[in-house]
């Protein structure tokens, strides 16, 4: 059991009552000293039914309202596993006092039957930063979304609809915003008729607002000195009062539940949102153009977050998508030896800026260690491209085909190749980077600027002065991979793009040793170069992809033109979109780290699953917010 205030280094550690783990904060323990695993299974997974509650469902959501150690979770998927469950499990949880990896293997290790799933849980533990955290178990048929933060505030930002509850803050008594009004209203919002909960509490207040928000509620014996418990079932399940939405009405993020799914691009945005498809169930063609040269095919790439000093969605969505990449399961033959990255500052100003930042995070040993000059980021470190898509990409049906024009021909899209073949599919997702905007309209597609980029390719014995493991100071020097290493990057904004932007110049190669250099005081001569390699990437005005369906942008320009008079005008409509048309792009350097987590937003997106991003980031990352801001912008 636990709270979900207040997300911050306090109390990361446990405290113990004989066999019970206990709070610091609360002075309560996270679970029964008489044995926490039987007390897991009598009162949440026999509360709601499980595991026949969940047979023949191809899809069941259980949602927790204290992740603690993890203990309900870890009971869950040990239970549906042996069930023999041929669907998939979403668990969402919510926690204010994120425990340490230390913590949790204290908590865990009096439990050796759960030894196995608790190891996979501790390895992709995330840094205790407030937001969403997904991750991904049994080859995706697992998911965890576990969410840092306050627990009201953070099930106000889910977007998904829960099949069962686990009701496990702490007592009452201990912790009652955990058992709050505002919290029984989330409850009441995100289930549905038949929605099942459980829970160990038999508090008079807390049977009287499940039932007043529409559940029937039961009394039933509880688990050792426990008396009573409650469980009981969505009848009509409502809040008292709607809560005010988190993103504008413009923001619509339509499902496409059914048919045959055509993923265009053969980059990691592509690869990353077939793959999601596809361990939903989903049947998936990833489209790859050989003539589109895709950023992706750089050598090597540094995973290395972009810290924020302001406290904003852009913020969190970058340490989401970031640690995301760290525990991505696909990237686990992909590293490179030597783990972590040592983060450089670029002068004087900017150490000052990540002494800040190091001290504001408040990350444990585990994802941030101070060193001289800078920080360490052991989970950080360099992906090898080419081994990374194949891992990802590997049991994925695909074509080879140079995709020139769309067609929507009644409830298909038609895709017309160079050479005159046509493949079809229900729902289309547009990812070849900055070739995306050429299968669509100027008016449908959001601007995206191409961004050139070139790196040195270096042999490992070459670099006897640098660290073994990567290192980020503006530009950049990868660990080894394959014998090699890749030093970047240049960053060229153009207006337009020519074969010339693919081929390596001089001046780029001396630009980036003058960095490295003036950064590290390594000097690499020019001999020692092994090759260089350049592409352009897709970038954006405001820095973050573009992740969601894909407008009709003239409809939609006339529909939403009152904005310009007034920007905060309402009740315009939800947007006109093209049936099953999606887009994921604008990745820019940040390929590799942005792309797993937005290609699993985006097929939950698709699927109608939970969201693993808060609903404060749909707007943000929405396709259609490149015409909106140009809309506001005419205001006067």
């Amino acid at each position: 059991m636990s709270d979900n205030e207040n997300t911050g280094n306090k109390d990361t550690e446990l405290g113990w009552r004989g066999n019970a783990p206990v709070s610091k904060a609360f002075d309560d323990v996270y679970y029964s000293a008489e044995n926490g695993l039987e007390e897991t299974d009598f009162v949440f997974l026999s509360g709601i039914g499980a595991p026949d509650i969940w047979k023949g469902r191809d899809h069941f959501v259980i949602a927790e309202t204290g992740f603690g150690t993890g203990l309900n979770f870890l009971a869950t998927w040990k239970k549906w596993q042996e069930s023999g469950a041929d669907g998939r499990l979403t668990f969402i949880s919510v926690e204010g006092y994120p425990l340490s990896e230390k913590a949790l293997k204290e908590a865990h290790s009096t439990f050796p039957e759960i030894e196995p799933y608790a190891e996979q849980l501790r390895a992709a533990w995330p840094p205790a930063a407030t937001g969403f955290h997904p991750r991904e178990f049994a080859n995706g048929q697992v998911r965890l979304i576990l969410i840092f933060g306050q627990a009201a505030e953070a099930f106000a930002s889910l977007s998904g609809s829960v099949d069962a509850w686990y009701l496990d803050g702490f007592a009452p008594a201990k912790n009652p915003d955990m058992w709050s009004d505002t919290l029984m209203d989330q409850i009441a919002r995100l289930s549905h008729v038949g929605t099942r909960f459980a829970t160990f509490t038999a508090a008079g207040f807390v049977k009287r607002a499940l039932r007043d928000r529409g559940f029937i509620v039961e009394k039933t014996p509880g688990y050792g000195r426990k008396r009573e418990r409650l469980v009981g079932e969505a009848q009509n399940p409502a809040p008292i009062e709607a809560p005010a939405p988190l993103r504008p009405e413009w923001a619509a993020t339509p499902a496409s539940p059914e048919g045959t799914i055509a993923v265009i691009g053969g980059g990691i945005a592509g690869a990353s949102v077939a793959a999601a498809l596809q361990a939903r169930g989903r049947r998936v063609t990833l489209v790859n153009s050989p003539e589109y040269k895709s950023a992706s095919q750089v050598p090597a790439a540094i995973l290395s977050p972009r810290f924020m000093r302001e406290h904003t969605p852009a913020a969190e969505f970058f340490t989401s998508a970031y640690a995301y990449s760290c525990a991505f399961p696909a990237f686990g033959e992909a590293w490179a030896e030597a783990h972590g990255v040592h983060q450089l500052p670029k002068n004087a100003a900017d150490a000052d800026r990540l002494e800040e930042i190091r001290s504001d995070l408040h990350w444990t040993a585990d994802w941030l260690k101070p060193q001289d000059n800078g920080f360490l980021l052991p989970r950080g470190g360099s992906v090898d491209t080419a081994k990374a898509l194949e891992a990802i990409t590997s049991s994925i049906p695909k074509a080879e085909m140079v995709i020139t024009r769309l067609e929507q021909a009644g409830p298909v899209w038609r895709l017309h190749s160079k050479d005159g073949q046509v493949l079809t599919a229900d729902i289309v997702v547009l990812a070849a980077g900055i070739d995306t905007a050429k299968l669509i309209s100027k008016a449908d597609c959001p601007e995206l600027r191409p961004n050139r980029g070139q790196v040195e390719v270096i042999g490992a014995d070459t670099a006897t002065g640098l660290p073994p493991e990567s290192i980020a100071f503006g530009g950049y020097v990868t660990a080894e991979a394959d014998g090699m290493r890749t030093i970047g990057s240049t960053f060229d904004r153009k207006t337009s793009v020519t074969p010339a932007d693919y081929e390596p110049r001089d001046e780029d190669r001396i630009r980036i040793l003058s960095v490295l250099k003036g950064a590290t005081g390594t000097e690499i001569p020019d001999e020692a170069i092994e090759y260089s390699w350049a592409g352009v990437r897709a970038t954006t005005a405001d820095h973050l992809p573009f992740a969601g369906p894909v407008p009709v942008g003239n409809t939609t320009a006339v529909q939403y033109a009152p904005l310009a008079k007034d920007a905060k005008t309402k009740g315009l409509g939800e947007p006109t979109l093209h049936d099953g048309l999606y887009m994921l792009a604008g990745l820019g350097s940040k390929g590799y780290q942005y792309g797993p987590l937005l290609g699993d937003y985006l097929a939950a997106m698709i699927c109608g699953d939970p969201q693993p991003l808060p609903d404060k980031l749909v707007a943000p990352l929405h396709p259609l917010r490149d015409l909106i801001r140009s809309i506001k912008r005419k205001q006067g």
